[in-house]
């Protein structure tokens, strides 16, 4: 008799226990199934329940900052901060940073965590919500933050080349003729340091030319689409943007 009232006391005890971080892990998983199905509210209920019974768990704080990461930002970087699970959450704070418009930061975070391609994402997101200025000015502190040395060189042409490359969707997604006239200057200044930076890359030297056509000045573009051509004769997309300047055959050179 004794033996079984042991028994059933170390089964009180266990329960006792155990309840809590049973039922904060079950939240847990049916929070992280929730957010597979794409139910971000549904999984953010789930783990906001697993942090009442377990308010330090660092899975259920992660998780929970990334299914609000997109409704409440801030929220998320707390989250993120307070999981403190090393480079994984520096990241996700990145994520959540460049969400709140602070952009030096966010590309401080994402370097830390050595997850740079995480700028190139986060700037996506932001131009296909239609927020340009804010996409140009994550990639801009990037390339800041890139400096200026040999080893770097191709990478902040990248980033500038890409800055151009917004600039010129958001000068078409703005109906102010003002507006996009200093996209369009913005982006002849940005595919020119590109050029200069990386000067035997046809790409960067191929949207110079076609910019400096549309917008700025045509001898500039006939320089550039001639490069192309010193590197690559008969480079049809140079061939077109001089017949587009007027300048056939022997005139090219």
């Amino acid at each position: 008799m004794l033996r079984w009232l042991a028994i059933l006391a170390l089964i009180v005890v266990a329960v006792v226990l155990l309840w809590r971080p049973a039922a904060a892990w079950w939240c847990l998983d049916a929070g992280n199934l929730a957010y597979m199905r794409g139910d971000r509210a549904m999984a953010a209920s789930d783990f906001v329940r697993g942090l009442r019974l377990e308010p330090d768990w660092r899975a259920l704080l992660e998780d929970h900052g990334r299914a609000v990461l997109d409704a409440e930002p801030a929220v998320a970087l707390t989250d993120f901060k307070a999981a403190d699970c090393g480079e994984p959450c520096t990241a996700e704070a990145g994520d959540a940073e460049s969400r709140l418009g602070h952009f030096e930061i966010a590309v401080n975070d994402y370097l830390a965590a050595h997850a740079v391609e995480r700028v190139g994402g986060a700037v996506d997101r932001l131009a296909g919500e239609g927020r340009f200025d804010d996409a140009i000015a994550l990639e801009r502190a990037l390339a800041s933050r890139l400096g200026t040395g040999m080893l770097v060189q191709a990478d902040v042409a990248s980033a500038d080349y890409l800055i151009g490359g917004l600039d010129n969707r958001a000068a078409k997604a703005k109906r102010d003729p003002a507006n996009a006239a200093a996209y369009h200057a913005d982006a002849i200044r940005s595919f020119k340091r590109a050029s200069q930076l990386a000067p035997f890359n046809e790409g960067y030297l191929l949207s110079l030319g076609f910019a400096e056509a549309a917008w700025g000045d045509k001898r500039e573009a006939r320089v550039a689409f001639e490069k192309v051509l010193d590197l690559h004769p008969h480079q049809s997309d140079a061939e077109r943007g001089l017949d587009q300047l007027g300048v056939r055959g022997d005139d090219q050179n």
